[in-house]
């Protein structure tokens, strides 16, 4: 055999040889895809389609607890990790709920800090568990102000509602004693109206802590509005000896989309404040200026001061600083946290500087909302759901242009 027909074997032998390996290769891949098949039934489609949907982690393990399955929210914030699904206590009831088939749901610890884990375990079908967690963190939050809440509303009303039924039996005692009488009349007038006082503050800061609706918004002009609150609180300004000074208003516009009873409220809190805690003969000044893409509102008295150590802490639910700044005559300790619940609802913010004896001053600043740019904001709303509605109409007639093409190819071969 000369050396070429050598070459010329050698060579289809090798492919020969490289077609038959790769082909083997081919084959044991599909032979192992059908073992695993056999050994593991596909995953339900609708339990997978849900957990897509879902916000919730989620991942689903097979009869061996190993993950064939996770969500999206499993695969991306991943705040449950491996470490969690192989846990002792998790594998134990992990296999309980694959015996049993009966659910269990493991709570968050809450002597240790910062478990905030809640874990609910499923069985599906007979060889899957689906695994389903969520971080309640905010919501231990909110229940733990909530219980603060509750007993500080319970403190606070105990002692205008034990103070009235002691002024009224004393009453009934000195029933022949009208001077006496008129005397615990007036503290009965005095506690009551501190009752009412707190009911409205509670209302509006339940009010204040709701969701901002889109029903709820309303063209609201804020120069406007203050200078209502400011007319409005002139007598309980004379009634005290203060002087109210109004600087900036002149000429101002801006707008804003909110609720006005609750803005009214805010500005409320504060002017009753400054003008409760300024000497009798002082001043109180309520500025309003126009800036950028804000409208301030400053609120300034020349009260005591309040401390560095109070600073941080005035807007929190009934917090009071000392007597000394309230003259006596607080108020319910729900103002000042009103005011900055009401105006982070409306995405703007308070703000305090303050000096003891020099005075305070709060600022409320509302991000402005135009009425011209409101205008454009409706038209440009306005023109873009008129294109959509034309791309979809047009998306509609291409398909049916499409159909009727292919109808008539159809037809026509």
């Amino acid at each position: 055999m000369t050396p070429t027909a050598l070459l010329l074997a050698a060579t289809a032998l090798g492919i020969l040889i490289g077609a038959g390996t790769s082909l083997a290769i081919v084959a044991a891949r599909r032979a192992g895809r059908r073992r695993a098949e056999a050994m593991r039934p596909e995953l339900p489609e609708i339990a997978t389609t849900i957990l897509d949907e879902i916000e919730t982690f989620a991942v689903i393990l097979d009869a061996s607890l190993t993950p064939v399955y996770a969500n999206p929210t499993a695969r991306y914030e991943r705040f449950i990790s491996g470490e969690e699904l192989s846990d002792p206590e998790f594998l134990r009831r992990a296999r309980r709920v694959m015996t049993t088939g009966i659910p269990d749901t493991r709570e968050p610890d809450t002597s240790v800090p910062g478990d905030s884990i809640r874990v609910h375990i499923i069985r599906i079908q007979a060889r899957f568990l689906a695994v389903l967690a969520e971080d309640i963190g905010e919501e231990q939050r909110v229940n733990a102000m909530r219980r603060d809440f509750i007993a500080n509303v319970s403190h606070e009303l105990k002692t205008p509602i034990a103070a009235i039924g002691l002024l009224a039996e004393a009453t009934q005692e000195a029933a022949d004693d009208s001077e006496t009488v008129r005397g615990f009349a007036k503290s009965l007038v005095k506690e009551s109206r501190r009752l009412g006082e707190l009911s409205r503050d509670i209302i509006q800061l339940s009010e204040a802590q709701s969701t901002l609706r889109p029903e709820d918004r309303q063209a609201v002009s804020l120069p406007a509005l203050v200078r209502r609150e400011v007319e409005s609180h002139r007598e309980f300004a004379s009634q005290h000896g203060v002087e109210l000074v109004v600087t900036g208003d002149n000429g101002l516009d801006a707008v804003i989309q909110g609720r006005a009873a609750s803005l009214s409220a805010a500005v409320a809190n504060l002017l009753s404040n400054a003008i409760r805690h300024s000497p009798e003969g002082g001043r109180v000044g309520v500025g309003m200026e126009v800036k950028r893409n804000s409208f301030v509102v400053t609120v300034t008295d020349q009260g005591e001061g309040i401390a560095p150590e109070h600073l941080g802490r005035i807007f929190e639910r009934f917090y009071r600083v000392d007597g000394a700044r309230t003259r006596g005559e607080g108020g319910t300790g729900l103002g000042l946290s009103i005011a900055r619940h009401t105006m982070r609802a409306h995405g703007g913010d308070i703000d305090v500087w303050s000096q003891q004896g020099v005075g305070s001053s709060f600022s409320l600043t509302f991000p402005r909302h135009d009425a011209e740019d409101a205008e454009k904001s409706t038209k440009r709303l306005k023109k873009a759901k008129r294109a959509l509605r034309q791309a979809r109409a047009a998306e509609v007639s291409g398909e049916g242009s499409a159909a009727e093409a292919a109808t008539g190819t159809k037809g026509a071969s």
